[in-house]
């Protein structure tokens, strides 16, 4: 996705395409281009690098009532949302509804308006893939392997190996007999130590399956501690644009400030007693903003040490 700036205060439209021009980078919509919301806080994994194996009595837990998703997903079909993902830091498959979800988002949004979701793949189970492929309208789906033999898997994510390749491989498999060409699917792997000396191997083996294969960087979840596992020093995140492209909304309907807010510390508002559009423009999100663009962290302690 492009990169954007934050114009300031009281700029004219005109003055707005004038920085874009000049920067390369678009100014900050008056509704999101993504949004991310959770359904569900559960997650069927324990990785090293998140939360659910570092601090899970600190994580608030919910589950998204329907009538929210629809809210949601109503309001993004009226607007150019260019991507929905209905997960945040969860498991999106430990959540049932996750097919009929994401059924609703394709009968609700215009057709450039692409859903994706990020599994680990341990519940993705023959029946769901059936569902993914034939009846959600999915667009994209990312497989998130953290490690390349039982060991290391184990180690990363503290599931099985043989059980989630075996599940990713049924799904590739259904996916060409049935012909589909979507969801599109791309491999992930987070860069730690417990992996680093299996990534050449996982790069020629994704590319051998002919599947898109990404290397992440792994951040440190806002300040949380996982240097243990880092690869190289973290270096402070300066100039971060990801509120001016991307709303995050938790079950409850609060909207926060980042993906890595986990703690939900900074609530901006809730969707579901006014509307996406409504907090995405209010003075409290755009004030937070302002404070970290001027390196004012007093309300915004998630971002002082994130990297």
């Amino acid at each position: 996705m492009a990169r954007y700036f934050m114009p300031p205060r009281g700029a004219s439209y005109l003055n707005k395409v004038w920085l874009w021009l000049k920067s390369g980078r678009r100014f900050r919509p008056s509704f999101p281009r993504t949004v991310e919301f959770q359904t569900l806080s559960a997650c069927n994994a324990k990785c090293v690098f998140c939360p659910h194996a570092l601090s899970p009595e600190l994580i608030p837990h919910g589950r998204m009532e329907d009538g929210l998703i629809d809210k949601i997903v109503s309001e993004c079909g009226r607007h150019l949302v260019s991507r929905i993902s209905p997960y945040l830091t969860n498991e999106p498959l430990a959540d049932k509804r996750m097919p009929d979800i994401l059924r609703r988002i394709r009968a609700k949004t215009p057709f450039f308006t692409k859903s994706k979701i990020n599994t680990n793949a341990g519940l993705l189970t023959e029946e769901i893939s059936r569902k993914l492929l034939t009846e959600s309208g999915l667009s994209q789906i990312w497989f998130s392997v953290n490690g390349y033999s039982p060991e290391s898997y184990r180690a990363s994510m503290n599931l099985d190996y043989a059980t989630s390749m075996r599940n990713i491989d049924s799904f590739l498999r259904l996916k060409k007999e049935l012909g589909k060409s979507r969801p599109s699917v791309k491999v992930t792997t987070i860069h730690t130590t417990l992996v680093e000396g299996e990534l050449e191997y996982a790069k020629e083996y994704w590319e051998r399956r002919q599947v898109p294969f990404v290397i992440h960087h792994m951040d440190n979840r806002a300040g949380e501690g996982v240097s243990a596992i880092a690869p190289g020093a973290h270096a402070r995140k300066l100039n971060c644009d990801l509120f001016l492209k991307q709303a995050y909304i938790v079950e409850n309907g609060d909207m926060i400030l980042c993906c890595h807010d986990w703690q939900q510390s900074v609530v901006l508002g809730n969707v579901a007693e006014t509307s996406i559009r409504e907090v995405w423009n209010s003075p409290r999100f755009l004030d937070r903003i302002y404070e970290y663009y001027a390196g004012n962290f007093e309300n915004l302690e998630i971002c002082r040490n994130c990297g």
